[in-house]
Protein backbone atom coordinates (compact mmCIF):
# COMPACT_ATOMS: atom_id res chain seq x y z
CA UNK A 1 0.00 0.00 0.00
CA UNK A 2 1.63 3.22 -1.39
CA UNK A 3 1.38 6.12 1.36
CA UNK A 4 1.96 9.86 1.44
CA UNK A 5 1.36 10.55 4.90
CA UNK A 6 4.24 12.04 6.45
CA UNK A 7 5.90 10.30 9.12
CA UNK A 8 5.84 11.10 12.94
CA UNK A 9 8.21 12.59 15.33
CA UNK A 10 8.06 9.87 17.25
CA UNK A 11 7.34 6.25 15.63
CA UNK A 12 4.69 4.71 18.47
CA UNK A 13 4.58 1.06 18.74
CA UNK A 14 0.91 -0.85 18.41
CA UNK A 15 -1.03 -3.89 19.07
CA UNK A 16 -3.32 -5.06 17.59
CA UNK A 17 -6.06 -6.81 19.39
CA UNK A 18 -8.15 -8.61 16.77
CA UNK A 19 -9.34 -11.77 15.54
CA UNK A 20 -9.50 -11.92 11.78
CA UNK A 21 -6.34 -12.23 10.27
CA UNK A 22 -7.24 -10.49 6.93
CA UNK A 23 -7.82 -7.15 9.00
CA UNK A 24 -4.88 -7.69 11.38
CA UNK A 25 -2.58 -7.83 7.68
CA UNK A 26 -4.41 -4.50 6.70
CA UNK A 27 -3.43 -2.71 10.28
CA UNK A 28 -0.16 -3.94 10.04
CA UNK A 29 0.14 -2.47 6.83
CA UNK A 30 -1.87 0.88 7.53
CA UNK A 31 0.25 1.46 10.56
CA UNK A 32 3.56 1.06 9.00
CA UNK A 33 2.49 3.29 6.04
CA UNK A 34 1.75 5.91 8.98
CA UNK A 35 4.93 5.99 10.10
CA UNK A 36 4.50 3.69 13.18
CA UNK A 37 5.77 -0.18 14.45
CA UNK A 38 3.25 -3.10 14.08
CA UNK A 39 4.73 -4.70 17.30
CA UNK A 40 1.89 -8.22 17.21
CA UNK A 41 -1.38 -9.33 17.17
CA UNK A 42 -3.43 -11.09 19.82
CA UNK A 43 -6.92 -12.70 19.05
CA UNK A 44 -8.76 -12.56 22.40
CA UNK A 45 -8.91 -10.86 25.54
CA UNK A 46 -7.52 -13.64 27.86
CA UNK A 47 -4.31 -13.52 25.37
CA UNK A 48 -3.95 -10.42 26.16
CA UNK A 49 -3.97 -10.51 30.11
CA UNK A 50 -1.93 -13.25 29.60
CA UNK A 51 1.13 -11.86 26.98
CA UNK A 52 0.62 -7.91 27.59
CA UNK A 53 3.30 -7.83 30.06
CA UNK A 54 6.19 -9.23 27.98
CA UNK A 55 4.94 -6.52 25.47
CA UNK A 56 6.76 -2.85 24.75
CA UNK A 57 3.57 -0.93 23.27
CA UNK A 58 2.63 2.63 23.35
CA UNK A 59 -1.40 1.72 22.28
CA UNK A 60 -3.58 -1.16 21.72
CA UNK A 61 -6.32 -1.15 18.92
CA UNK A 62 -8.87 -3.06 20.02
CA UNK A 63 -11.87 -4.58 17.99
CA UNK A 64 -15.50 -5.20 20.10
CA UNK A 65 -15.39 -9.19 19.20
CA UNK A 66 -13.01 -11.15 19.43
CA UNK A 67 -12.29 -15.15 19.44
CA UNK A 68 -13.54 -14.81 23.15
CA UNK A 69 -16.53 -13.08 22.33
CA UNK A 70 -17.68 -9.56 22.76
CA UNK A 71 -14.93 -8.59 24.99
CA UNK A 72 -13.67 -5.92 22.96
CA UNK A 73 -14.73 -3.17 25.80
CA UNK A 74 -13.73 -5.49 28.77
CA UNK A 75 -10.08 -5.36 27.17
CA UNK A 76 -9.86 -1.74 26.77
CA UNK A 77 -11.56 -0.94 30.58
CA UNK A 78 -8.47 -3.32 31.61
CA UNK A 79 -5.42 -1.41 29.59
CA UNK A 80 -7.43 2.15 30.81
CA UNK A 81 -6.58 1.10 34.12
CA UNK A 82 -3.01 0.02 33.30
CA UNK A 83 -2.68 3.62 31.56
CA UNK A 84 -2.69 2.26 28.31
CA UNK A 85 -4.03 4.37 25.27
CA UNK A 86 -6.55 2.21 23.54
CA UNK A 87 -8.00 2.87 20.22
CA UNK A 88 -11.60 0.92 19.30
CA UNK A 89 -11.28 -0.69 15.49
CA UNK A 90 -14.71 -2.30 15.28
CA UNK A 91 -17.68 -1.76 12.82
CA UNK A 92 -19.76 -1.77 15.94
CA UNK A 93 -19.70 2.07 15.96
CA UNK A 94 -22.74 2.54 18.18
CA UNK A 95 -21.46 -0.15 20.57
CA UNK A 96 -18.26 1.07 20.73
CA UNK A 97 -19.89 4.63 21.59
CA UNK A 98 -21.05 2.96 24.36
CA UNK A 99 -17.85 2.65 25.90
CA UNK A 100 -15.93 5.95 24.34
CA UNK A 101 -14.65 6.63 27.65
CA UNK A 102 -12.62 3.83 27.78
CA UNK A 103 -10.76 5.00 24.51
CA UNK A 104 -8.80 7.83 22.62
CA UNK A 105 -11.12 7.52 19.45
CA UNK A 106 -12.85 5.04 17.89
CA UNK A 107 -11.82 3.98 13.99
CA UNK A 108 -15.20 2.28 11.75
CA UNK A 109 -14.23 -0.67 9.22
CA UNK A 110 -14.11 -0.99 6.56
CA UNK A 111 -10.77 0.58 7.34
CA UNK A 112 -9.32 3.71 5.26
CA UNK A 113 -5.62 4.96 6.13
CA UNK A 114 -7.13 8.48 6.35
CA UNK A 115 -9.18 7.62 9.10
CA UNK A 116 -6.72 5.02 10.52
CA UNK A 117 -4.03 7.55 10.79
CA UNK A 118 -6.96 10.76 11.94
CA UNK A 119 -7.05 7.97 15.05
CA UNK A 120 -3.55 7.39 15.87
CA UNK A 121 -3.12 11.02 15.18
CA UNK A 122 -5.79 11.52 18.42
CA UNK A 123 -3.31 9.31 20.29
CA UNK A 124 0.10 11.48 19.42
CA UNK A 125 -1.49 14.64 19.56
CA UNK A 126 -3.37 14.11 23.48
CA UNK A 127 0.32 12.47 24.35
CA UNK A 128 -1.81 9.53 25.93
CA UNK A 129 0.89 7.22 24.89
CA UNK A 130 3.25 5.77 27.71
Amino acid sequence: MRSDVPPPATPLRFLCLEDNPLIVMHLEQMIEDCGHVFVASLESFADLREQFDAMAVDCVLVDIDLADGRTGPEAASWLADRKVAALFVTGQERLAQEFRHLVVGIVAKPLSLRALKAGLDQITLRGVAK
